[in-house]
């Protein structure tokens, strides 16, 4: 079973990505907490496990809960995913606000401190429009007030909105307004002669990003891992500013989850040298020759006995010397490792790769006695390949140290060599991702603004972009085929925009199917160049005089070897846009997460996926030498005389069916055109009649269709041995009983979410601000929070459904509600308070904009009568062809 060809896009892929990050935080055992919230274990888990940080519960409660989320004195203290969006935004906000600052200074050309030019002009991918803050301000005080008008800043106009949008308790809460007022002034804006302060887009833009200046913006552009952006100079010894955090050892070397070691290709031929290793020395002839008991092995207890030694010393092979060879080799491979432990790398190499090819010895299970014979002095020399290339790591790894910091050649090896890059490709894929959540966001309120219109002024946004996003969240894009996702891999947008982190067993399983493909060419060009085969092909030519038959076996055999090799390779070219495209379609929604419960059973038994670089490795290998042999066997029985009689009676038969069945296909075909009609009959007789003739005749015909069937499913199940990637069978077929019969492709896709519950930019951004709020305790505040919760509710009105306020007011569930074309009542004390609010503000009251709002959602529905149209949007006033087809399509067409 393939994968799906379609997968969620636009604004509704952005939400479904949302609350697959909340799945992949979350770290509950049964369940999942279905409305996106992360709790202090969540975050004390992530730490420890992606950075090394421990830090208690009570910390994070205290100081990341307690600024960014709600911490009630019940166990549901957490932050919602709308508080989590919160956060993701804030690099986002703080770019905008730059815009915005550098615009005031009337400077056409924006540029850093630094003197580097930045694209900040609408279209850049990573760089937010320059009036989304005042487009999204407008959107605000129209929702709440009636008029997108800019007004003066007082406590009862936040008051209001926060009433609006349902922040009940924050509403009442005199000390939080009082903070959101403050915030919301710049230091360089002054009351003049007691006149309020205007809330506009400068004073909007300021109390969104005011508490969270220590984040710097070019973070993502520097080649640093985000441990280092927070605490660089505590790294150094050097501690200005801030709080420590205590770190504890990971050993990051072999830290295949995370992936926090220095190379990742240096890991990925670590293990393909271990591999030809081990079949090199540690599985020779003389190994198994020392390992064998002095008894009769025909007798069962002897032969049960062997096997049972055997096996054990196989496992002390691979799990005792294997271990040690693996950690002592990759001990230098860290950031900034001790010298000491480079050296260590270098020997272990040495001894354990390099050294057993110049030397001949035997110890214990270990022989590095060379055989002449068969395939072993291609894995000799192999091997040894791989060690002189591991040997380059840790030596290119010293040198860079000796070179300047800005020198080309550095950064041409941490290019090439150093995973730095790609985390920094993962932090500009989160501002990608982040500005195109924006964007999506913002398209929806285009197609809400091209479809209909605020009659009069008096409907609210929140309505109609609802409305909208409803339209529209069933939109689906084309999965990238064979071809587009290796476009994207060789130009770096896969990385770049998405955020893909390729796992190391994919990588490793990768190269060694290299591996498998030259092993078996070396095999054959061996075979074909022994003594025995070429005996035996001269006994072929003998057998008819004066005619040569050696074709007979070479035609056969060479169409097997070929027909193996592009198996292996077809497999080795599949892996990665399969694991590409299966963790696209778990970000955008094409694959259950949050709220499906076959979710829970990939965050079981996380550790199986050790079996995979084993499983993909030995997979290829059978796939290919079934497939050759098959199709060797095959050719070479058509070509073999004794069997050409019967071939010749086969291919009749054959050639018959296929007439035959030709035949009845065009006949129905002609014959459903006149008769069917979808699930209807034109002319019942005639179709109950032709009925009666194809269910006799088909019972010839099974014969051959359930024959091909047959080989069909041979032929597919042999090509899937080596595809662990993918379900072979259905959810129907994979159980019998209790047991699973083929678990594989489930291992693979854990070990592709234990990757991006480390490595997707979102999370990784989540780390960033974590981390941020332990260094600096003034990063953040409750005010900062609420402003940019409310950026939030206007530009992504349907994130509102996450946010976990137990306390909100009965004005703001009638107000959704009538956005969702329900009616009901208020209660009257609720409605006259907020009645009279509105009437001081000088605005319609709120039942004649909800009877207008809801004349014209019904009108957006159903069609009739006579819409007016939006005078704004997000960004102002937009063509018809500013906005996407794809949105204008479902607005126009729901």
């Amino acid at each position: 079973m393939g994968l799906q060809k379609r997968r969620p896009c636009g604004a509704a892929a952005d939400i479904n990505e949302l609350e697959y990050i909340s799945a992949l935080h979350q770290t509950g055992k049964d369940e999942l907490r279905e409305d996106g919230s992360i709790q202090a274990c969540d975050i004390v888990a992530f730490l420890m496990s992606r950075h090394g940080i421990e830090v208690t519960e009570e910390e994070v409660l205290d100081k990341i809960i307690g600024t960014f989320g709600q911490r009630t004195v019940d166990s549901r203290s957490d932050i919602d995913l709308i508080q989590l969006l919160a956060l993701l935004l804030i690099p986002l906000l703080l770019k905008a606000k730059q815009s915005l600052d550098q615009a005031q200074q009337a400077s056409n050309t924006i540029r850093r401190q630094s003197g580097t030019c930045l694209h900040r002009q609408k279209g850049d991918s990573r760089w937010p429009d320059a009036d989304i803050i005042e487009s999204v301000l407008r959107m605000m005080l129209h929702d709440a007030t009636g008029d997108a008008t800019l007004r003066p800043l007082t406590k009862e106009l936040i008051r209001q909105i926060l009433r609006f949008y349902g922040e009940g308790e924050a509403s009442n809460n005199e000390q939080l307004l009082d903070e959101m007022v403050l915030a919301v002034t710049p230091d360089s804006i002054t009351d003049i002669e007691g006149e309020p302060i205007l809330l506009d887009q400068h004073s909007f833009a300021h109390g969104l990003t005011h508490d969270v200046q220590h984040y710097n913006i070019d973070f993502e552009n520097s080649m640093t891992t985000n441990f280092h952006d927070v605490f660089s100079d505590e790294q150094k010894g050097d501690v200005k500013e801030g709080n420590s955090v205590k770190t504890v050892r990971t050993l990051s070397c072999i830290d295949y989850t995370a992936d926090t070691f220095r190379s990742k290709s240096y890991v990925v031929i670590l293990w393909v040298a271990w591999i030809l290793t081990y079949f090199s020395y540690l599985q020779s002839q003389n190994v198994l020759t020392m390992a064998k008991l002095q008894c009769d092995e025909f007798e069962f207890g002897c032969t049960l006995a062997q096997g049972i030694l055997n096996w054990l010393v196989i496992m002390f092979q691979l799990s005792v010397l294997g271990s040690i060879f693996i950690i002592a080799a990759s001990a230098g491979n860290v950031k900034n490792a001790n010298p000491f432990l480079m050296v260590v790398g270098i020997c272990a190499t040495l001894i354990f790769i390099v050294l057993p090819f110049f030397l001949e010895l035997s110890v214990g299970v270990v022989s590095t006695k060379k055989s002449r014979e068969g395939i072993n002095p291609v894995l000799y020399h192999l091997s040894v390949i791989c060690g002189f290339i591991l040997l380059i790591d840790p030596v290119m790894n010293i040198f860079q140290r000796l070179l300047p910091e800005k020198s080309s050649l550095l950064m041409f090896v941490q290019k090439h060599m150093d995973n730095t890059r790609l985390e920094a490709a993962v932090k500009r894929a989160a501002s990608f991702k982040m500005n195109r959540l924006v964007r999506n966001a913002c398209d929806v309120h285009k197609a809400a603004e091209l479809d209909g219109g605020i009659g009069q002024g008096l409907e609210t946004r929140y309505g109609i972009a609802m409305l909208a996003f409803a339209k529209a969240s069933d939109q689906k894009e084309e999965l990238m085929n064979f071809r587009q996702t290796w476009k994207r891999i060789w130009n770096r947008e896969l990385f770049e925009d998405e955020g893909i982190w390729l796992t190391t067993h994919v990588l490793a399983g990768n190269l060694a199917q290299v591996t498998v493909c030259v092993l078996l060419a070396t095999l054959f060009a061996i075979v074909y160049s022994s003594e025995l085969f070429q005996q035996g092909l001269d006994h072929l030519d003998k057998l008819v005089p004066g005619y040569s038959q050696r074709w007979r076996l070479l035609v056969p055999l060479f169409f097997g070897i070929s027909c193996g090799q592009l198996t292996i390779i077809s497999i080795i070219s599949k892996y990665i846009p399969s694991s590409i495209n299966t963790i696209l379609q778990f970000r955008s929604g094409g694959f259950e997460t949050l709220k499906g419960n076959s979710f829970l059973k990939l965050r079981y038994a996380v550790d199986n996926s050790s079996l995979l670089f084993g499983s993909i490795f030995w997979g290829t290998f059978y796939t290919s030498v079934i497939v050759g042999f098959f199709f060797m066997i095959l050719l070479g029985i058509l070509m073999w005389p004794d069997f050409a009689q019967i071939v010749g009676v086969l291919f009749a038969n054959i050639i018959g069916i296929g007439l035959t069945v030709m035949l009845k296909w065009i006949v129905l075909r002609g014959y459903r055109r006149v008769t069917q009609q979808g699930y209807y009959r034109k002319n019942v007789v005639l179709s109950n009649v032709v009925n009666i003739i194809l269910e006799s005749w088909n019972l010839a015909l099974g014969i051959g269709y359930m024959l091909i069937r047959g080989l069909y499913f041979i032929l597919a199940a042999t090509m899937f041995i080596g595809r662990v990637d993918v379900p072979f069978l259905s959810q129907d077929a994979c159980f019998v009983g209790p047991f699973e019969l083929d678990s594989f492709p489930l291992i693979f896709r854990k070990d592709l979410l234990s990757h991006d519950a480390h490595r997707h930019p979102y999370i990784e951004r989540l780390g960033v601000m974590y981390m941020l709020k332990l260094r600096h305790d003034d990063f953040g505040s409750r005010a900062g929070t609420h402003w940019r919760l409310l950026f939030i509710y206007a530009l992504l009105p349907w994130m509102r459904k996450y946010r976990r306020n137990d306390e909100s007011l009965v004005i703001s569930e009638f107000k959704f509600a009538a956005n969702r074309m329900w009616t009901g009542r208020m209660p009257i004390e609720s409605e006259q308070s907020f009645e009279s609010s509105k009437q001081e503000a000088g605005v319609p009251s709120e039942l004649e904009m909800l009877r207008a709002e809801n004349n014209n959602l019904r009108m957006l529905l159903f069609g009739h009568g006579k819409r007016s149209h939006l005078t704004s949007s997000c960004p102002p006033a937009p063509s018809v062809s500013g906005v996407p087809i794809n949105l204008q399509k479902s607005v126009n067409t729901a």
